[in-house]
């Protein structure tokens, strides 16, 4: 029995009793492990919420929370990092996924999906946890901890469409028509032309201010393939997925796992060069994490991995 087959045993009312005469039986009494332990303890916590915060409705459908904020300890989640933190929140999300329909009973769903995010509270001791919930609409802008989607492949340079090879596209014309004569008129000799007015006195010429300079230049790669190298002209910017309320100056598209703002990338001018993880989801440089809301050095030429995106800086 898998790990979450177990732990939908556990969250579907199995008593203690019941799963060790089950374990007798097979003569495989096995303890479960911390982290078996620490998986149900979440997923019931949720479930608990799912249940205390279900609202059924009138026409015979029902609706849950579509966001879900678990909070664990500093301790615990340095534990569950990288890709262990990874199958936590993405078996998470499929177990409860499956209960929140198994809840629901014989009334409709119409909740379609719900964002489970992992984040620390540093009140908590080590083995607690507490959930909170958001009836905000999961698929507004959201930052959501689901399953990468896989990168669309390139096509190869052999298959690529050259302008004696693309096929033509025969698009429809109008029906003919007679063609129109134009319209010859006189000038009319009584209507003064425009005249320019000299300028007055004191009056404010027009500014020409010279145009920024560059001061570097950054790489913006996704399935190693290199998509664009973008001027850039500020000494701090912002990158993430963007949206109308919260606008970014490098926009990454196509992961949602990217936060609206995940990153800020800072410079002096001078050649030096910072940057600022603001991101749920983590950024690393050369497979080192950055801490959240801390400035890191960073430098030029790095790879600066955020989510399926992998930036570098050209320095001038």
């Amino acid at each position: 029995m898998s790990v979450l087959d177990k732990v939908r045993r556990w969250i579907d009312g199995d008593t203690a009793e019941l799963v060790l005469e089950q374990a007798a039986r097979d003569a495989q009494v096995k303890p479960r492990s911390k982290a078996e332990e620490f998986i149900v303890k979440i997923a019931k916590a949720v479930e608990s919420v799912m249940q205390a915060e279900m609202v059924p409705l009138p026409q015979g459908t029902t609706i849950i929370p579509s966001e879900y904020t678990i909070f664990l300890s500093g301790e615990d989640d340095k534990e569950w990092q990288g890709v262990k933190r990874k199958g936590l929140e993405q078996g998470l999300y499929h177990i409860l996924a499956e209960r929140a329909k198994e809840i629901a009973g014989k009334k409709k769903l119409e909740t379609r999906s719900f964002v489970i995010e992992l984040r620390i509270d540093a009140t908590l001791e080590k083995g607690d946890l507490r959930v909170q919930h958001s009836w905000e609409d999961s698929n507004a802008n959201k930052t959501g901890v689901l399953a990468r989607p896989k990168a669309i492949p390139e096509t190869p340079p052999q298959a690529r469409l050259t302008p004696a090879t693309a096929p033509v596209v025969q698009v429809p014309t109008a029906p003919s028509q007679p063609p129109v004569r134009p319209v010859v008129t006189q000038p009319n000799v009584n209507i003064q032309q425009a005249v320019p007015l000299a300028p007055e006195e004191g009056e404010e010429m027009t500014h020409v201010a010279s145009r920024a300079a560059e001061l570097y230049r950054l790489e913006v790669w996704r399935g190693g393939v290199r998509q664009n190298v973008v001027p850039i002209y500020q000494k701090e910017i912002v990158i993430g997925r963007g949206s109308r309320s919260k606008p970014v100056d490098i926009p990454l598209a196509g992961d949602v796992e990217i936060s609206r703002r995940h990153l800020t990338l800072i410079t002096d001018g001078a050649g030096n060069f910072w940057a600022v993880n603001e991101g749920r989801n983590p950024a690393s440089v050369n497979n080192y994490e950055l801490p959240a809301g801390r400035r890191f050095a960073l430098a030029p030429g790095a790879a600066l991995n955020i989510c399926s995106y992998m930036l570098r800086i050209q320095p001038k």
